[in-house]
């Protein structure tokens, strides 16, 4: 019996939420850049920088880059070898800044105040769901090595 959840998605839907999240990719850049300019550009900006501020917009980096790069697979209908939609450089992406996220939130966190639960609970979250980012690379490097050609 096969699973539904295994079967592909019609290519018609798949090309549809590939723009809608090229489009969201789009959107949150224009943030990001946004912000970096006001950063630049008024003088008492630098002095509103805050770790939660630059936390929030390492979020808005990953959104924008798992958008980005599973709209461009989706839409123009690019998977790699195992039918996944990141590339092994695209996990390590992922995973370096689901870590960086982690420590950031930790250090911020551990510097003014004793932790509570739900701060353990996300910064472990967000580490365990980094460190599977590397292990899906690694597999992804060692799928790519058994199916080369050059034994």
């Amino acid at each position: 019996m096969t699973s539904q959840y295994l079967q592909p998605v019609a290519s018609v839907w798949a090309r549809i939420a590939g723009i809608v999240m090229l489009l969201a990719a789009t959107g949150l850049t224009a943030i990001l850049l946004r912000g970096l300019v006001a950063l630049a550009v008024h003088e008492e900006a630098p002095s509103q920088l805050t770790s939660s501020s630059l936390i929030f917009a390492l979020i808005l980096l990953a959104l924008a880059g798992f958008c980005g790069q599973a709209g461009f697979r989706l839409t123009f209908n690019r998977r790699d070898r195992n039918g996944t939609l990141f590339s092994r450089t695209g996990w390590i992406a992922i995973g370096t800044g689901l870590l960086a996220m982690a420590g950031l939130m930790a250090f911020a966190i551990l510097s003014v105040r004793r932790p509570h639960v739900n701060d353990v609970q996300m910064i472990v979250s967000l580490a365990a769901f980094g460190i599977w980012c590397f292990v899906l690379a690694r597999h992804a490097r060692i799928d790519k090595r058994d199916a080369s050609p050059d034994e």
